[in-house]
Formats: C-alpha cells, structure tokens, sequence
C-alpha cells in the first residue's frame, strides 16, 4: 500500500512510546493508526487523554491505499532493527477485509495483524480555541525551565502539570510549575488572538512535547476551557487538561527583598554540591551564612562529618538560611548566564533566583529548610 523510508517511520513512531500503553484493558489503544492525508502519511497513537498526530513521507504510495492500525511497539521494533537506509514496504494481506499487513524490507518480510481504522478512537475537536504563536526555541526553553518544578503528588493533582496563562496587562505567556518547595516563572513571546483561560497542561503531555518541537519556526498553541493542541513542524500533540485551580502563585513570590546578592553561577554551583557530598543525601539541607559580602557554606553529616566552602558575593546581606543542594543545582541549571542573583528578605522567607542578565520576571522561587 505504500513504501518508506526507515529513518522517515521510526521518526513518525517516536511518540508511541511515550503514549501508548503497555497495559491497557481496550486493545486498540496499543495500536497506531496509519493513515494518508493527499501525498504524506500519518501515524497516530492516542491514550484518549493525549493525542499525537506525525506527518512523513512516504516514497510511494497505492492509489487504494486503506487506513489501517497495528500494534505500535511491535512496529517500532521492527523498524528500528531493519539496517540502517533501508526501505520498508507496507502490503495489505491477502484476505479482503484487511485483516493483516505485510511489512518487507530486503529478505525480511513480517506479518502484523491488523484492528479496523474505523474502531481507532479520535479526540473531539476543539471548539472555539484561542491561538496562541510562541517561536519553538522559547517554547522548548520554557518548557523544559519549568518541568523540573512539576509535582508528582497525586493527592495535590492540580500541581502535576505546567500552568500557562496571560498575566493581566502583559502581552507575554507565562508558564508556572510548583511542587510546594520550589517555583518556577517564564515569559515568552507570543502573538495571541484572544483571552484564553489559565490552563494546566498535565505532566505527561509536558514530556512528550519535547520531542516534537522543532528547532525554528512558530508553534502554534490551539487553547480551549478542557484542551490545548500544539501545531508546529511534523507533529500535532492534543491533550486535555487538568481540571482543577492553580494556587494563586504571586503570593508565594516575595515583593520587598532588601538583600540582594550576586554571585558567580558556576563556583556558586559548583561550592554547594561540594559541601553536599557529605551529607549523603542530595536532598540535605546546605546551610547558608551570607555576611561581609562572603557567603559561607556548610553541612553537617553526624554519621559521615563536616564540610565547609566560602565565595564572595556582590551586594549586602546578612543572613543564615538553609536550602536544599537538590534544589540549588537545579535552579542554577535552568538559570542562563555567569551571574545569578539571590534575593533574600529573612530566616524561613522564601529565596528568588535570577539570572542577573535576563528578564526580572523569569525568576526561581526557594522554599528554606531548618537547618
């Protein structure tokens, strides 16, 4: 029914993995559906709570090509053992109700069965979006800034996803993610036809999205009250979102800093994960003494010992303070830049972490630990 190239299928498979269920009670969901759309062919996997749809090309395709749906792990290993250029050609089996397909490429030849298309669940469509364009470069960089903050208590589910919405009187889009000990804000560009709803975009669709995201160009984000569609290069990833009420993040973002302190980012990371090392635990509180412009750090292991480390630091402050290393690695990973900023207001008040050259409003918030 039609033929293509190795590299073109495994790139359309890429997403089953990260979609489909190995464990399902309704079969058809481990399957992906092959379809055509005018001279390109589709591969779609769906969860019924996510839906991804990938485009590529097809060297030929029969003019009396049918959809069909396979098992979707099962092709993707047969694709990724063929050789390396090789050509695989797709043929309907020899009954007529197209309950098979042959796979051959070379001197191999596979026979999958087949589930009726027509059975293959699709996702509604949306009604009355909000577009929303962000260049995929700031996308990319937004996303992957803020995953690392996403809850994973089930118990607080509305914390299990990005929060993407539009700050009043702002013409950016923001995403937020929170699990109660550390928070993370970024702006990004964006074009934006309307007022859309704050939405949370759940976890498992947030990693999904990196795989799909190009490297140029604009994605578009297709917004309703229950779903969002992301459009951009050769995919198209529909979820649903989570039904619940982001807490309201700007009370938990200190507005009267008076210390403010600037530090070399990577000795600065560098020093914590020394002094960590004896705690045995990455998630250890790393006391933190800032005074006379040095900022000593320390950590104390009564089953392993001590460590001490001290920098300078640009800027007044006076002030001991404990945090999580976890977490300072972390924030100084997603912080662009030599220079990052800490703004400090007083022992048990939360810590925002800048990057010293970028915008104020693209900022990590550090919950303190008793040290």
């Amino acid at each position: 029914m039609f033929k293509a190239e190795k590299s073109a299928l495994l790139s359309a498979l890429a997403l089953a993995g990260s979609i489909v269920e190995k464990r399902t009670t309704i079969p058809i969901l481990q399957n992906v559906l092959i379809d055509r759309e005018e001279d390109r062919m589709i591969a779609r996997v769906t969860n019924l709570d996510i839906e991804a749809k990938t485009y590529f090309k097809p060297v030929s395709i029969d003019p009396e090509f049918q959809p069909f749906t396979v098992p979707a792990g099962l092709l993707s290993d047969i694709v990724r053992k063929l050789p390396d250029g090789a050509e695989a050609s797709i043929e309907r089996g020899k009954d007529a109700k197209l309950s098979s397909i042959f796979l051959k490429s070379g001197r191999s030849k596979f026979s999958l069965q087949v589930l009726p298309a027509t059975d293959f669940p699709e996702m509604a469509a949306l009604a009355n979006p909000v577009r929303v364009t962000i260049p995929a470069d700031e996308l990319s960089r937004a996303i992957g800034d803020c995953s690392h903050a996403m809850s994973t208590e089930e118990t607080r589910y509305y914390l299990n996803g990005i929060f993407f919405h539009q700050v009043a009187g702002s013409e950016d889009a923001t995403f937020v993610a929170t699990d109660g000990h550390r928070l993370v804000k970024r702006l990004t560009q964006a074009e934006i036809s309307g007022t859309f709803p704050g939405v949370i975009i759940p976890r498992a669709a947030v990693r999904v999205l990196p795989k799909i995201l190009p490297d140029s160009g604009d994605i578009d984000l297709m917004v309703t009250d229950n779903a969002v569609r992301f459009v951009g290069g050769s995919a198209i990833l529909t979820t649903k979102l989570i039904d619940g009420t982001f807490p309201d993040y700007q009370r938990v973002i200190p507005s009267d800093c008076h210390m403010v302190c600037t530090l070399q980012s990577k000795p600065f990371g560098e020093a914590v994960d020394r002094v960590a090392t004896v705690s045995g635990e990455r998630g250890r509180a790393v006391e933190f003494t800032f005074a006379d412009q040095q900022l000593r750090l320390r950590v104390s292991n009564p089953d392993a010992g001590d460590a001490e480390d001290e920098l300078a630091f640009e800027g007044e402050a006076d002030l001991k303070i404990g945090f999580n290393a976890r977490y300072v690695g972390d924030a100084l990973a997603h912080l662009s830049g030599d220079k990052i900023t800490i703004s400090l207001t007083e022992v048990g008040a939360p810590a925002v972490l800048r990057a010293a050259t970028a915008n104020p409003e693209n900022l990590i918030v550090l919950m303190p630990m008793r040290v």
